[in-house]
């Protein structure tokens, strides 16, 4: 699965074998636009599981919670790192050693 992973990253930012180009800038009003069609899309799709198990309601605040909690451009770059170092552990087992080893 990771290779996965791996071959869509490289086919994304290099296509053929090529550095994808640079794409416009958007502006504030499609960002806007586009945060909010996420948002609504993620209402749209909630479990019928969780809306069972905590009610409609808490599930909707707690899908709301969660988007607006990665609309953080800081904890999104750390969440970034902690996965990249959790692949990389599992491509390269031996980066596991203990710190107290070192």
């Amino acid at each position: 699965m990771i290779v996965c992973y791996i071959n869509i990253f490289r086919d994304t930012f290099w296509p053929n074998g090529k550095l994808a180009p640079q794409i416009k800038a958007r502006s504030d009003t499609e960002r806007r636009e586009t945060k909010e069609r996420a948002q609504q899309k993620l209402l749209d799709n909630i479990p019928d599981a969780l809306q069972n198990l905590v009610g409609q309601q808490n599930a909707r605040y707690g899908i709301i919670k969660i988007f607006n909690a990665l609309q953080e451009a800081n904890a999104n770059k750390h969440l970034l790192y902690v996965l990249m170092e959790m692949i990389l552990k599992e491509l390269c087992p031996e980066l596991n050693v203990e710190t107290d080893q070192i």
